[in-house]
Order: structure tokens, then sequence, then C-alpha cells
């Protein structure tokens, strides 16, 4: 079973949207994946660790290009995307602090694992109508 799955957000009519959220779920469902490997003894810590800091670089990138797009396209809800954004991203990094200062990996795990019900919510509600906004400046040009 994965921690999510693609069929639970919208499809994008934007195609760089959509297969960032496609890699972004892969990316969660393996961190999911190994971290129970991990709890068996059947993974490495360093291979948890090395999952979770793709993931962190994935999320940084993937905002940051829909906010490149975002402002290339003039588009009008920029602010509340962003602000979306940046809420997210300061969870992450007091997950992933708490995690290298106390070295427990259960804090940035149990962070991924909730991340799925914000992602649903977000995509559906959030980046939807941005793509679709953008889509149709985008077929203007």
């Amino acid at each position: 079973m994965a921690l999510i799955y693609i069929e639970q957000v919208e499809d994008m009519n934007v195609e760089e949207m959509q297969k960032t959220h496609e890699n972004e779920i892969k990316i969660l469902n393996a961190i999911d994946n190994l971290a129970i490997s991990y709890d068996r003894r059947e993974a490495t810590l360093e291979e948890l660790e090395k999952k979770i800091d793709e993931y962190v670089k994935h999320v940084h990138v993937h905002f940051a290009n829909e906010e490149r797009l975002m402002k290339e396209y003039d588009f009008p809800s920029y602010d509340m995307h962003k602000t979306a954004h940046d809420m997210f991203l300061e969870e992450l990094q007091h997950a992933i602090k708490y995690w290298k200062r106390y070295e427990d990996i259960t804090k940035i795990t149990n962070f991924v694992r909730r991340t799925p019900e914000w992602i649903v919510l977000h995509v559906n509600t959030v980046d939807l109508p941005t793509s679709n906004y953008l889509a149709k400046k985008m077929n203007q040009k």
C-alpha cells in the first residue's frame, strides 16, 4: 500500500506541474517504504536520509518553479499561493531541524507521512486553478 496515489490529485493542464507532482508522490512513497524497511533493519539510515534529502531538494525546486511560472504569467493569486508554499516550507524546516538536532529520524518521517493530506488539498484546490490559468495564458502566446 502506498502513502499517496497520483489518482488522489487532479491532473494539471501544465505538463511540468503534472510531472513534478508525479515525481513528488514517488519520492514520498519511497521514503515511507524505506522508513518501514529501516524499522525492520532491512534498509540503512543512510539510504533513508538520502531519500529524505532528495525530497527536500525536490520540494524547493517544485515550489520555485511554480512561483516562477506564476510570476511569468502574472497569476493574480500569486501571493496566496506563495504563502501556502512558505508555510509548508517552514514546517518542513522545523521537522528537519528537530531531526538533525536530536538525531531522531522519526520526526522527519512522521512529517513526511502527514504530507499527503496537505498535498491532496493543495494540489486540488490551489495548484489546479493555477494550472488552468497558466495553461490558458501559455496557449495565448
